[in-house]
């Protein structure tokens, strides 16, 4: 079995993902930040990102976040309204080592409505193929990151090792504080 979502998706979805989670985290608090994390990511349109345009994508990530949560329904109720929000425009590219792929905005869009419309689009994907359980928050109870599950059998539930061994560990020693019977 492979997954049938291509790589493209895969690196957009995670890359929203990053920035929900690094704006939640405080780590993403100005123009700079976001300007660095989109040219880290490969995202186009954030290189003369403002302030102006900082807080409108802040705005915006609330909406998006949703869509982490949703069920398969709410999600194409909330892409689409992305959609009409931010009247998309969806158009083949090809840039940056990614061969042709859907980008939702035109060049020079306003970075908060391209990011959303991009993510409304990775979504529509999922929803498309029944797959939104690819989106998924950490299930370590003292985490709440967002990351896109792309194992096989979408087994995965912890954003990274850390929270992982954190939760195993702390089962473990709560196991080994439980009295035992002979």
């Amino acid at each position: 079995m492979t997954l049938h979502h291509p790589r493209e998706l895969m690196h957009t979805l995670g890359f929203i993902a990053e920035v929900c989670n690094l704006r939640r985290e405080g780590q993403l608090d100005s123009a700079a930040s976001l300007r660095r994390i989109c040219a880290e990511w490969g995202f186009p349109g954030a290189s003369q990102a403002t302030k102006a345009d900082a807080e409108a994508t802040w705005a915006r990530l609330g909406t998006i976040e949703q869509l982490w949560d949703a069920d398969r329904d709410r999600a194409a109720e909330l892409a689409n309204r992305i959609f009409r929000d931010c009247d998309a425009r969806p158009h083949l590219v090809r840039h940056g080592g990614f061969d042709w792929h859907l980008h939702g905005m035109p060049a020079g869009a306003p970075i908060a409505d391209s990011l959303a419309v991009q993510a409304a689009m990775g979504f529509v994907d999922l929803v498309r193929t029944d797959d939104t359980s690819r989106a998924k928050r950490c299930a370590d109870g003292r985490c709440d990151r967002m990351f896109v599950d792309v194992s096989r059998n979408r087994s995965r539930r912890f954003c990274s090792t850390t929270c992982q061994s954190r939760t195993n560990v702390a089962a473990f020693r709560a196991r080994a504080q439980q009295p035992q019977h002979a």
